[in-house]
């Protein structure tokens, strides 16, 4: 596939030499009778393979890349930016020697020097590529921008993403590849305050980035929420849906969420239990006789709003029991046939 067009739409070529060693120097020239020069050179790999670690790295810049200048990518955790760089080395042939580099850190006290050495040994990016340290205190922790400025690369990156849009959706392992970069970058992890999973939810402004993305997780079998316009995101949520990022590995990509959304799922996992386990002791109780809101609460010591708004409209709905009136003015709640079959199956004595 040839990934780059003629020219722009404003009328600039694309200008394209083939060098030996699967290379090619490309530039943009400038518009025919408009002033200004041509943009910088750059020589790339003329032939890509498409693989997992191609389309991982074009989910990251989808993400979180910059549009405008060059190519750019930020983040906090070195991993993701390491995979980045890797990427870019790899499968567009530029090294990580051309990349500038700018820390942004939330430590006043922090000394610039310490802070671009450590990152300069963790990218293994020369410390000279470094800019001076942006201080923000809004931020929480620091986080590093690599960049290469070039109009002529970024239309590379833009053509490959808008052109292989459709090798993404036709192939389950890129597919897969391509999420795990849009979730490392653009993914939030959930939790209630029990510390179970509640949902992994992908940011976007951009509408029609937001529909690719749902065709995306559509074609693997999971279902998203609807698209929220005020938080710009959109939730996947459900024990099965969540399941299915977890064995399909679409939130490994950032260890820091990797971790935080296995231990909310394994949390979920021990408060499923926990609820099934709890239902059942409220049926073993209603084996026997009728008892109220304030009965089931007392003898099992939850509390009762618990009982009354979660688990007795559960077994209601289940048809496992029933009400069959009231005590003075409080519902009495007693077991249906089902629901003695249904211990009988369980075959949980009385």
């Amino acid at each position: 596939m040839k990934v780059l067009p003629k020219e722009l739409g404003n009328g600039k070529k694309i200008v394209c030499k083939d060098l030996p060693n699967n290379r090619v120097e490309m530039y943009i020239k400038k518009a025919p009778g408009k002033a200004g020069h041509d943009s910088k050179k750059f020589i790339l790999n003329r032939l890509i393979e498409l693989d997992e670690l191609f389309f991982e790295g074009l989910g990251l810049w989808q993400a979180e890349g910059g549009k405008t200048k060059g190519i750019y990518f930020g983040n906090s955790c070195t991993e993701l930016l390491l995979h980045f760089l890797k990427f870019v080395e790899q499968k567009l042939g530029l090294t990580r020697e051309m990349f500038r580099v700018t820390v942004n850190s939330p430590n006043l006290n922090k000394l610039e020097s310490e802070i671009n050495k450590w990152w300069s040994e963790k990218l293994k990016i020369p410390l000279e590529n470094f800019t001076h340290v942006c201080y923000d205190t809004r931020i929480n922790q620091e986080y590093a921008q690599v960049y290469i400025n070039g109009i002529a690369v970024l239309e590379v990156m833009k053509n490959l993403h808008e052109k292989l849009k459709n090798i993404v959706l036709l192939t389950t392992n890129f597919t897969i590849s391509y999420l795990k970069g849009i979730i490392a970058g653009e993914g939030q992890v959930a939790l209630r305050r029990s510390g179970t999973i509640s949902h992994v939810s992908i940011a976007s402004s951009n509408l029609k980035d937001v529909v690719f993305y749902k065709k995306c997780l559509a074609a693997l079998g999971i279902k998203s929420g609807k698209y929220m316009k005020n938080g710009r995101k959109f939730p996947i949520y459900g024990r099965k849906n969540l399941e299915k990022v977890k064995s399909l590995g679409l939130i490994n990509l950032h260890s820091e969420k990797r971790l935080k959304f296995e231990n909310g799922l394994r949390n979920y996992k021990r408060n499923v239990m926990k609820g099934e386990e709890m239902e059942i002791l409220i049926l073993k109780l209603l084996l026997t006789g009728p008892k109220t809101y304030d009965e089931i609460s007392s003898s099992l010591r939850k509390g009762r709003s618990t009982i009354q708004s979660h688990y007795i409209p559960i077994l209601e709905r289940k048809g496992l029991i029933k009400r069959i009136g009231k005590r003075r003015a409080a519902w009495l709640f007693s077991l249906t046939k089902d629901g003695i079959k249904f211990l009988k199956v369980r075959r949980v004595p009385p």
